[in-house]
This record gives structure tokens, C-alpha cells and sequence, in this order.
């Protein structure tokens, strides 16, 4: 670092610039901040100075306290390397403001023989900086052959030290001395050089037009740095060669390039979740798009910019190669011809160059730890089984070919199940329309419309909008809780050992279950208010006797104040959705009844509407109705189950 110390000051020495041999002590700035890092980054931002170029000494230890914190406190320096590139000893605060980077600098002249005479420009030293004597000028002017002038106006020069030039003298140089400027132009012509050779005593110094006529001359006339050639001949660079003019290479138009708005490779995505674990059953491979949704865009190409030698020659530049927009299946071109945007809900897939939307996806074997969960915005077809602990979610329908294992199907369409579900009490399969299995066991159903099973549903909590029918051979329900809008069908209602079964009809079962668990939270809230108020009353008391009541638990009581406010309002919506709730379902006018086609065992609960019926007789061949406020028992009412089931039965 010494040694590229010392080349820079040698370098600065041969343009005239006045500096000492060595920086004395630097001067900064105080900075107060809650970590090192914030406060060089604002020393930084008030000195314009990159951090890299920043040194510091922590005058005062920042320290954290349990309601408080104490700021550190910084001394912030400037390094020396950073120093010597100051311009004249200076270095602009960003806000009119400077700070001394040289403790002392000495005062400088310059003397000039122009085209108007003889200027003299002086300037003040810095710091403990030695001012210029008017002796020194008056050597300078000897040695430029500069005899008569006025010694007067020459001392208020140097007194007054402003920094400007002032003519002190008519001259009329000797042309044959004066200063010269040689150019040269490189062989690409793309740059130009200029030399300062300095005048001979009696001659003229180089102005801005002796440098811009050597140029005109040459054919420069392009790119020409005005400040570097002012600043050349302010600091009197002589014989070296100096950069002045640059021209500009031709820039080549950027071809063509189609932005796709979706992953073109199918790769495994893991995402972490907020405690930092990942699910490794969602491996995201399948990517989901809806209708209207911009899947591609294509960047035009660009023409080029052409470039420019310094002699004013234009460089052409190439034009980008242009690309084409291949819309696919299901995709078609935007009205500017510009973009890809699909026209159905599915899979984006790109296939030879071509955007393609698939509206069915399919899994050729299981849906287990290869293929992740599944999701997707059409429909989704298993060609073998949902394995357990897994998800299939579908915008359409969802068709798996095998059996269902403990796991979660959720579809806005139809689910058709070829096999069985085996739910181990946990599974879940959700309809936006009905369901079709070969049979339920332990799992959740729900269904917007009918749940159609062909064996048995046994120990499973069914939900459906209108009905419920298991219509084979050996069609049981035994154990758990089935509610249907319209009608439960079925050849054998519970079992010989008497399993408690519930079969609820006549009731809207969302509206019915959105009422259970808006029972349950109001219960949650008022025992949460309960507790809120008590703690509310213990910290208001001590607020009132002025013991052990500090800010803390100033902050503590406004949170709870707020808290029970909030709760308030909760349980007032609650009571206004359950009365709501209450007063539509006593409004259904759907009664519903319950078919059963051989046998119906003790242990069986009915409900129609708000009336039950517990069965304690075995019956065969019935159908259980609501008449007069009570469930009667009647002859068995056969159902037209081809109408039904239709064929969609599979």
C-alpha cells in the first residue's frame, strides 16, 4: 500500500498539484447508531463515500437494555488511500458542506500568457498551509520573459488569493515560442490523442481554441471531451499523450426472445413452510394456468444502435434475428400477435416449440411419493391408487381407477372411485357435485349433490346436499352419521349387534354443520371474555392504587382493552349468523324420508328435520316419513334408481 502511496503523489506532484509528502492526521466525523454496520452506512450516505473507503474508531459502546437501547458512538475517517483522490483537499459533504481530507495544504498561482495578456490566478492555502509570496509569482514571471507588468494589482492578486484569474499585464508573445498541441487519431479511428507541448519563454500558453483547432484540422469532430482538455491545459499536462476524443461502437439489435411465464422443465419444487420444514409430498410438478392467463410474451427484436468514429463516420449496426410465437392447444395468440394466453383452465406444457393447455391431467400409476400431492385446475385421472397420507385436488373431476387409501380428494366436479376408500378415520373426500365408490369405510364425504356407493358405507360421516343411495347386492349403512337433503337409501340400515348409526334428513347439512361450529366458537369466546375481563379488572385496580403499575403493564391493559373489543364484535356477528342460520333451516321445505329396502336394526337413529326416531324394533321393507310433527313408519317406497344413477355409474 506504501509503495502505490507513493506512486500516486509523484503522479499528482507532475501535474502541479500542491501536496505534502505525506497526509497529516485525517479529520471525520462523529456518528451515532445502534450497530457498526448502520452507522458507516450513514457516515457513508453524509460523506459520498463508498463504505470501502471508510475507517472508524468506536468512541462509545452501544449497549442493549430491556426498555431501551444506547446508540454507539463512532469517530468515522476517510482512509488515506481514499484522500489522495480528493479533489484540491476537499470532499463534497452531498449538501453544500465540506470537510477538510488534508489538515494543510499550501496556496497555489498559476501565470498564463493568453490571448488577452498576461492572467495570474492565486489560491488560498489550507489549513497551516504556507500562502503564496508575492516573490514566487514575480520568478515565475521572469522565467515566462514577462518584464513589464503591474506589481500592485500582482500583490492584491496574491493578497486576495481568489482563486480566479486576473489580467496584470498587456503582452504580445513571441508566435515562434508559443505552445503547440499535436493530435493523433488511432488507425481504427475511434480515438484521439492530443500532446500539450508547453511554450518557450516569451510564448504562448495553449488555450481551448488552439487544442479544438489542431482537432478540426485532423477531421476530430465527434466525441470530444471538452473538460478533460480543459482540465489538461488548467493543469498543465505537457508531453503526454491525452485521451480527448472516443467514439462509439455500433451496438447489434438484441434478437428476438419469447418470455415464458411458466416452468418449460418439470422439476421437483420443495418449499419450506414457516417453521422451516418442507413437506416432501408436495413436489408442485404439476403447473396449473387458467383461462385468459398470459402464459408466454415475446420480446421484439431490436434494430442497433449505430455507432461513430471521431471523424464523424457512421458504424451500421446488425438488426436482431426475430423468433416466432407458437400457440398450442388450447392457447391462442393475443389481438397484437405479441403473447400466449390460454383459453381453457389446465396443465401448460410446452411440447416442440408449441404452448399447449391440457385439461385432464393423468397418472399412469399411483399417486404416492413420486408424484407429490396433486393439484390442478381441470380434470385429474388416476390410472392406479391414492396411496395413504396423500392430496388430490382437481378444478374438474377427479377419477381414480383403484382404491383410496387414508387420504384427501377435494374436487369442484364429480369424484368417481372404481375401488374402495379405506379412510382409517382420517381420510376426506370432498365433491363440488356428487360422489360414486364402490364403497366408504372410516372417512369423511361430503357432496354438493348425491353420494352413490354400491357396497356399504360403514363408520363414516356423510354430507349430502340431496342424496344418499348405496344400491348393490350387499348395500349397507351401519355405524357413524349420514345427513341428506332429500333421501337415504339403502337394503340394510345398522346391524344385528345394534351399532349406533345416525341418519339425518330434511336438513341443508353445510347450513347445519356451520351452525355446530358456530355454537363451538361462541362458547370458545365467551370463556376467553370471561378471562380477558377478569385480567382487564386486576390490572385497572392496580392502575387505580398506583402499586407495582408500570409501563409495561400500561402497554399490557390498552392490548386487552383491545382484545375484548374485538372479541365484543365477534360474538355479536356470531349470534346474528346463528339466528340467520336457525331461521332458514326451520324455512326448508324439504322433509325427506329414509328408504330401506330389507332391514332396518335397533340402534338406529332417525331424524327428519328436528325430529328423531330411535329405532328399537327391528323393521323390513320401509320407509320412515315425516307426518304431523311426528316420524311415521311406512311400506317400503321404491326409488327409480336407474333415473338416479343414470350412467354415470361405473
Amino acid at each position: 500500500m506504501t509503495a502505490s502511496l507513493d506512486k500516486l503523489m509523484e503522479a499528482l506532484k507532475e501535474l502541479n498539484f500542491d501536496v505534502e509528502e505525506e497526509p497529516s492526521q485525517k479529520k471525520g466525523i462523529y456518528i451515532e447508531a445502534f450497530s457498526i454496520e448502520d452507522g458507516l452506512k450513514k457516515a457513508s450516505e453524509i460523506l459520498n463515500i463508498p463504505i470501502s473507503d471508510l475507517d472508524y474508531e468506536i468512541v462509545e459502546s452501544g449497549r442493549k437494555k430491556l426498555f431501551s437501547k444506547k446508540p454507539y458512538k463512532l469517530f468515522v475517517k476517510v482512509t488515506e488511500t481514499a484522500t489522495l483522490f480528493a479533489e484540491e483537499g476537499k470532499h463534497d459533504y452531498g449538501q453544500g458542506e465540506t470537510v477538510p481530507l488534508f489538515e494543510d495544504v499550501d496556496g497555489k498561482f498559476s501565470v498564463k500568457i493568453s490571448r488577452v495578456g498576461v492572467v495570474l490566478k492565486v489560491t488560498k492555502p489550507k489549513g497551516k498551509g504556507r500562502k503564496v509570496k508575492v516573490e514566487d509569482v514575480l520568478r515565475a514571471l521572469r522565467e515566462k520573459h514577462v518584464t513589464e507588468f503591474d506589481k500592485s494589482k500582482v500583490a492584491k492578486v496574491v493578497r486576495e488569493a481568489k482563486g480566479e484569474y486576473v489580467k496584470i499585464a498587456d503582452f504580445t508573445p513571441d508566435e515562434r515560442h508559443n505552445g503547440s498541441v499535436i493530435v493523433e487519431v488511432s488507425d481504427d479511428k475511434m480515438r484521439a490523442y492530443i500532446t500539450l507541448i508547453p511554450p518557450k519563454p516569451g510564448g504562448r500558453d495553449i488555450d481551448i481554441d488552439d487544442v479544438m483547432e489542431a482537432l478540426e484540422e485532423k477531421g476530430v469532430v465527434y466525441g470530444i471531451k471538452e473538460d478533460v482538455i480543459r482540465e489538461s491545459i488548467e493543469d498543465e499536462v505537457y508531453n503526454v499523450p491525452i485521451l480527448v476524443a472516443e467514439g462509439t461502437k455500433p451496438q447489434n439489435g438484441e434478437d428476438a426472445k419469447i418470455v415464458y411465464n411458466f416452468r418449460t422443465e418439470k422439476r421437483i419444487q420443495l418449499h419450506e413452510d414457516e417453521k422451516g420444514q418442507v413437506n416432501f409430498k408436495d413436489l408442485d410438478l404439476v403447473e396449473n394456468v387458467v383461462a385468459g392467463q398470459l402464459l408466454a410474451t415475446k420480446i421484439p427484436a431490436t434494430e442497433g444502435v449505430p455507432g461513430r468514429t471521431v471523424t464523424g463516420e457512421i458504424l451500421e449496426a446488425k438488426p436482431g434475428k426475430d423468433v416466432e410465437l407458437q400457440p398450442g392447444k388450447n392457447t391462442e395468440l393475443s389481438p397484437d400477435g405479441m403473447s400466449i394466453i390460454a383459453t381453457i383452465n389446465g396443465q401448460v406444457v410446452l411440447s416442440r416449440g408449441k404452448v399447449n393447455v391440457e385439461p385432464i391431467y393423468e397418472v399412469n400409476g399411483d399417486v404416492d411419493i413420486k408424484t407429490g400431492n396433486i393439484m390442478f385446475l381441470g380434470t385429474v385421472i388416476v390410472k392406479g391408487n391414492v396411496e395413504d397420507g396423500f392430496s388430490v385436488k382437481a378444478a374438474g373431476d377427479i377419477e381414480v381407477k383403484g382404491s383410496v387409501g387414508k387420504s384427501i380428494l377435494d374436487a369442484e366436479g364429480d369424484i368417481y372411485i372404481k375401488q374402495g376408500v379405506m379412510g382409517k378415520i382420517g381420510g376426506t373426500i370432498k365433491s363440488g357435485g356428487s360422489i360414486y365408490a364402490k364403497f366408504l369405510e372410516q372417512v369423511k364425504v361430503i357432496a354438493d349433490k348425491n353420494v352413490l356407493v354400491e357396497d356399504g358405507i360403514m363408520h363414516c360421516n356423510v354430507d349430502a346436499s340431496e342424496k344418499v343411495i348405496c344400491y348393490g347386492k350387499r348395500a349397507t349403512i351401519v355405524g357413524g352419521k349420514i345427513r341428506a337433503g332429500e333421501l337415504v337409501n339403502t337394503k340394510t340400515l345398522g346391524s344385528v349387534s345394534f351399532t349406533e348409526t345416525i341418519v339425518e334428513v330434511g336438513v341443508d347439512p353445510k347450513s347445519r354443520q356451520r351452525l355446530y361450529d358456530l355454537e363451538k366458537e361462541k362458547k370458545e369466546a365467551e370463556e376467553e371474555l370471561e378471562k380477558l375481563t377478569a385480567n382487564i379488572k386486576t390490572l385497572q385496580n392496580q392502575k387505580k392504587s398506583g402499586r407495582n403499575f408500570n409501563e409495561e403493564k400500561e402497554e399490557m391493559l390498552e392490548r386487552m382493552l383491545e382484545d375484548r373489543e374485538e372479541l365484543t364484535i365477534r360474538l355479536s356477528e356470531i349470534n346474528e349468523e346463528m339466528e340467520e342460520l336457525r331461521s332458514y333451516l326451520k324455512l326448508l321445505k324439504t322433509v325427506g324420508k329414509v328408504s330401506v329396502s330389507k332391514s332396518v336394526f335397533p340402534g338406529v337413529r332417525i331424524g327428519i328435520k328436528d325430529v328423531y326416531y330411535d329405532v328399537t324394533n327391528e323393521f323390513k321393507a320401509v320407509t320412515f316419513v315425516l307426518e304431523s310433527g311426528r316420524i311415521r313408519v311406512k311400506k317400503y317406497e321404491e326409488i327409480d334408481l336407474e333415473e338416479i344413477l343414470g350412467k354415470k355409474v361405473r
